[in-house]
């Protein structure tokens, strides 16, 4: 029957084992203290090497010149460019100026003629560095090679060509990659430094370098020819100017033309005003044309005679008809609807109705008649419209004709107005040239006055001093930084390092990866600490899970194997058999003796006394009292024969004792080295794997398991092995006592 697998260890406590997966102070300070001498080698070199470099290192001396650009001497602002883009004093920013200076300065033909004013070998000899022939040392090797005949020989059949140095150009570059110019922020002011071993020479070097930049400034600065150049454009351009303020006035005569833009506004006006005109005519002909087509149809529906008088005599029958309808319409009123005598009533006012009607028409009496007076107005009135509409007519062509001919003008005068926007255009850009070559030449007169007298825009205002003390190597500074990097590189190496191990350290990495119990995790015991407390706690606690699995699964007899050799197996059979007999119980401890060695295969290499003299290929000795009454020791031999034979007999001679002693514990071999041990694994009621911690990988640790279960064994659990307090016991004492020395 299978039985779940327990820690041993009180239910609070099991309860308050961490979460690997939290990293927090504890696991900090146990991978930092594990991998302390990594961490603190680290630091050490890297201090080390920071510190006596930096005493090492050459001193190297900074000399500095300031010089300001001052805008006296800046003639291109007073002018635009030849190009027609406008060009003010103020497109030229500071950041420009002082960016130009920067190029000339550091440009290669000052470099080359300060070079030629020290001379190579003291520009050379000034800038080489305490440790620069280690540099040189290649070079020199290869030089001296090259000159032997047989290496020259081979140089010279793969077509090498020694060719001399250029010591200029080496001069040239030392001073360029040693030179710093910049300019100071929101300033007109740009500083010069040059680094050199040799604080005299920095100094010396500034400051002839700043003699040759104000010469060569004035050179560049100075336009040869320029005032004559520009007189000479000067009097062309006036005369270009003249010949196309001609053409313009002679256009201007030929077309009558004043004032181009008002005579267009006028003739604009009477256009406007004319068509104004054109359309109030026509619409009034239009209305005309309508009035008389109305008037034409009313006199078609009028008489030219009408009837002016008309007398008529009243006819009695119409009273006496009306007055019967009215009787009847009473008397209808008395009868049903729908009766016979109803509907005779009906048709006799009907017939009265008709006959009433009939009798209106009759009228007598006499009319005399004569002219229609309204068609007399109306007639009178079409005569009038007509008369207009011919009187408008006349008009109306005449306004056409002044229309076309405004329209006309103003075409004419649109086409005469883009030639006289070309000539002025012309005009324009001639005087626009004219005053840019008169301004030049003025300023080519005072740049010409600027350099006989040797004015420059740019001053040396701090010239350059030997300097007193060093600006490179900081030494406090490197042996800083050489600390910070010790630590940033050791505590970088100590995490990636703690990342990559594959070894067991903590009971909570054994049960995470294994998926086991782990019965008791044994520190390492070391002198004058409470290890060998901590160490008899957590035996005594795998003593307990043993005592339980013997109450309730019977189990007689627990081997403790392991991995790999040397992980301790025998040193805690011993002790786990040790703390059972103080239980009262009676246990057997069985060890065993290798074929090849003579010696008891225990893995603390303590030589077990021989019991009596070999006889045949197994051997086993009686059962040896020890200093407790309860506990007793037996060897068995491995002379001859097979590792099967011998792991078979081992597990017979298990079997045999069990009725002698309470518990049978047996100090195996390991699995690894002692294959043969898992045939008789089946055979015994419980194992104990024995883990070494920082040592006992991942990987042979599962394997090890699998095979025991393979091979029928029932794990009862795993024991962690030499397990070492990573954190000192005044730091764990005041910060992380709280949390109990699990997995620390």
């Amino acid at each position: 029957m299978n039985v779940p697998y327990t820690t041993g260890l009180p239910e609070a406590k099991s309860a308050a084992v961490p979460n690997r997966s939290a990293f927090g102070l504890r696991e900090h300070l146990i991978t930092v203290f594990r991998q302390k001498r990594m961490l603190l080698t680290i630091i050490g070199v890297a201090t080390m090497v920071a510190g006596p470099g930096s005493f090492l290192m050459t001193n190297i001396y900074s000399a500095e010149v300031r010089l300001l650009i001052q805008n006296a001497r800046t003639p291109f602002s007073m002018s635009t460019p030849l190009t027609g883009q406008v060009f003010t004093p103020s497109d030229i920013t500071q950041k420009d100026d002082v960016a130009t200076e920067v190029q000339i300065f550091t440009s290669p033909i000052l470099l080359d003629k300060l070079v030629d004013y020290f001379g190579n070998e003291r520009v050379l000899t000034s800038m080489r560095g305490r440790w620069d022939w280690v540099a040189d040392l290649p070079k020199f090797v290869f030089k001296q090679l090259a000159g032997l005949p047989p290496v020259a020989q081979v140089l010279a059949t793969i077509g090498y060509e020694s060719k001399p140095e250029n010591l200029h150009y080496q001069a040239v570059q030392q001073i360029r990659a040693h030179l710093n110019v910049e300019g100071v922020r929101q300033t007109h002011v740009f500083v010069a430094s040059l680094d050199s071993p040799d604080p005299n020479f920095s100094a010396d070097a500034l400051n002839a370098l700043v003699g040759i930049y104000m010469d060569h400034q004035l050179s560049i600065r100075k336009g040869k020819g320029a005032r004559e150049f520009f007189d000479e454009q000067t009097k062309q351009m006036r005369g270009e100017l003249q010949q196309a303020e001609l053409r313009l006035q002679a256009f201007k005569d030929k077309w009558n033309i004043v004032s181009i833009e008002d005579q267009k506004r006028h003739l604009l006006q009477q256009v406007t005003h004319t068509e104004a005109a054109l359309r109030e005519s026509q619409v009034q002909v239009a209305e005309t044309e309508v009035r008389i087509t109305k008037l034409k149809e009313r006199l078609a529906g009028q008489q030219e005679a009408i009837p002016l008088t008309n007398v008529s005599e009243r006819n009695p029958m119409l009273d006496q008809l009306k007055n019967r309808l009215m009787q009847m319409e009473l008397e209808y009123s008395q009868y049903v609807p729908d009766s016979p005598a109803a509907g005779e009533l009906v048709r006799e006012i009907a017939a009265v109705r008709a006959r009433l009607q009939a009798e209106s028409a009759k009228v007598t009496g006499a009319a005399t008649s004569g002219l229609n007076q309204t068609y007399q107005e109306l007639k009178r009135n079409l005569v009038m419209e007509e008369g207009r509409r011919e009187s408008l007519r006349p008009r109306l062509s005449e306004l056409t004709k002044q229309f076309k001919s405004y329209r006309d003008s103003l075409n004419t005068l649109d086409q005469r107005e883009m030639e006289l926007q070309g000539l002025m255009r012309e005009v324009k850009v001639k005087q626009e040239a004219f005053d840019i070559y008169l301004k030049k030449e003025e300023e080519s007169r005072i740049n010409e006055v600027l350099d006989r007298k040797g004015i420059s825009n740019v001053n040396a205002i701090e010239h350059a001093t030997a300097p007193q003390k060093p600006i490179r190597p900081r030494k406090l500074l490197n042996v800083v930084i050489g600390l910070l990097i010790g630590l940033v590189g050791g505590f970088g190496s100590a995490y990636v390092s703690e990342y990559m191990r594959r070894t067991f350290v903590t009971r909570e990495e054994v049960e995470d990866a294994l998926r086991r119990p782990v019965l008791a995790a044994l520190p390492l015991v070391r002198p004058g600490t409470s290890d060998a407390v901590s160490f008899d706690l957590e035996l005594r606690q795998a003593a307990q899970q043993v005592i339980r699995s013997y109450h309730e699964r019977g189990l007689r007899t627990l081997l403790a194997t392991s991995a790999l050799r040397g992980e301790g197996r025998s040193h805690v059979a011993g002790a786990l058999a040790r703390v059972l007999a103080e239980q009262k119980f009676r246990v057997l401890l069985i060890t065993f003796e290798a074929a090849d060695s003579g010696k008891p295969t225990t893995d603390d290499g303590a030589a077990a006394d021989k019991q009596g003299p070999d006889a045949g290929r197994l051997r086993q000795a009686d059962p040896e009292s020890t200093d407790l009454p309860l506990l007793h020791r037996l060897l068995v031999r491995h002379k001859e024969g097979t590792a099967l034979e011998f792991a078979e007999h081992l597990a017979e001679v298990a079997k045999t004792m069990r009725d002698r002693f309470d518990l049978i514990v047996i100090d195996g071999p390991a699995l690894t080295s002692f294959p043969e041990m898992r045939v008789a694994i089946a055979g015994i009621d419980g194992t104990i794997l024995v883990i070494e911690a920082e040592r006992t990988v991942s990987v042979a640790a599962a394997r090890t398991t699998m095979s025991i279960e393979a091979a029928g064994g029932h794990l009862l659990g795993l024991v962690l092995n030499k397990r070492r307090y990573i954190i000192p016991d005044w730091i764990y004492g005041r910060w992380l006592a709280a949390g109990g020395r699990e997995g620390v």
